[in-house]
């Protein structure tokens, strides 16, 4: 009988846990700087579901165009550019990430003795997106240790 409480409490514990990381998880997207670090996050981890959710529309069209050229899906095309990333810099050590003062909706990822890239980022329905193609490109190559040589594409 201890062995089937054990269990449930356990179970149940477990769900607890895991409601609290999946809210926490939706609220990270309700800040600029919350969406960028969502997006690096998806790209280190290779989730490109969650790095798709992540892009404004514009950004998914862009995409969507750039893999009927390469005969991929929208989010195939972001994947290609990401895995041409093959390590990534690291986060306080390399670089940091902090919202720009004077324009609340971009963000800057400032390289430590290096160049500064922004993202632009915009509110799409309560959450934030990543803008734009040129804001994705910048934030890939601020986070970019060591890149791929372009192989066709």
């Amino acid at each position: 009988m201890k062995l089937v409480k054990f269990n449930i409490a356990l179970t149940f514990s477990a769900l607890i846990i895991a409601a609290l990381f999946i809210n926490s998880c939706k609220t990270l997207n309700e800040s600029p700087e919350g969406c960028v670090v969502s997006f690096i996050v998806a790209a280190e981890n290779r989730n490109m579901g969650r790095a798709w959710d992540i892009l404004s529309p514009s950004a998914q069209a862009y995409y969507n165009g750039l893999g009927e050229k390469m005969r991929k899906s929208g989010k195939g095309a972001l994947e290609n550019e990401i895995a041409r990333i093959v390590k990534f810099r690291t986060v306080k050590k390399d670089y940091s990430v902090e919202v720009d003062s004077s324009d609340k909706q971009s963000v800057k990822i400032i390289i430590i003795g290096g160049p500064v890239h922004i993202v632009e980022t915009e509110n799409v329905d309560g959450n934030y997106k990543i803008k734009n193609e040129a804001s994705v490109k910048s934030l890939l190559e601020g986070i970019s240790g060591e890149v791929k040589k372009n192989e066709g594409y």
